[in-house]
């Protein structure tokens, strides 16, 4: 979306019955990529920390804005997310004096959630409003030793009919989200 400032809201809507376009366990090829990134947010932390991070996590306050925003059926109700729950993400694409340029908007469902008293987590699974095929997990685990640790893990193949050199531009700007995602949730955790 070019100089996009659109109405989100309209596309959670519009794309709310979107089919899925992949099954988690469904069988993948070489043309997928695995990913899993794991980091101790923090090293001692107490339940009140834990719920913290947990309370962050199940409402994706993950990726910093400058990478994405997102409007979803969870932060429209200001509520934890659900299995079934529709997520829109807005990923800023191209950025040109602090402005956008482009943005890429996809649609992602809640396919499973995690809430428990020492773990919390969800995967969401890409629809075919979205660049890509496949999942993508946070899993945060408040350990026996007091630390607190995420992981992520995210299969996904980005859509065939982009172009070679979009395709790798694309994958870069995804690990280098995971990365800067990873680093602006612990900023926040730790606030």
């Amino acid at each position: 979306m070019w100089f996009g400032h659109g109405q989100d809201v309209e596309y959670l809507e519009a794309w709310r019955h979107v089919p899925l376009n992949y099954r988690p366990g469904q069988p993948v090829d070489a043309t997928f990529h695995s990913d899993h990134h794991q980091d101790v947010l923090i090293p001692k932390a107490d339940a009140a920390v834990f719920n913290r991070a947990a309370d962050l996590l199940l409402r994706y306050h993950f990726y910093p804005a400058h990478i994405m925003t997102h409007i979803s059926d969870f932060s429209r109700e200001n509520r934890h997310m659900r299995k079934g729950d529709r997520i829109l993400q807005r990923i800023h694409g191209v950025r040109l004096l602090g402005y956008g340029i482009f943005d890429a908007l996809t649609m992602n469902e809640i396919w499973s959630v995690i809430d428990e008293p020492r773990q919390a987590g969800f995967t969401y699974i890409t629809t075919q409003a979205h660049a890509e095929k496949g999942e993508w997990t946070a899993h945060l685990e408040w350990r026996d030793d007091d630390a607190v640790v995420l992981t992520i893990t995210a299969l996904s193949r980005l859509a065939r009919d982009l172009p070679v050199f979009m395709q790798h531009y694309a994958r870069r700007a995804q690990l280098r989200a995971h990365h800067d995602g990873m680093e602006n949730f612990q900023r926040l955790v730790i606030a």
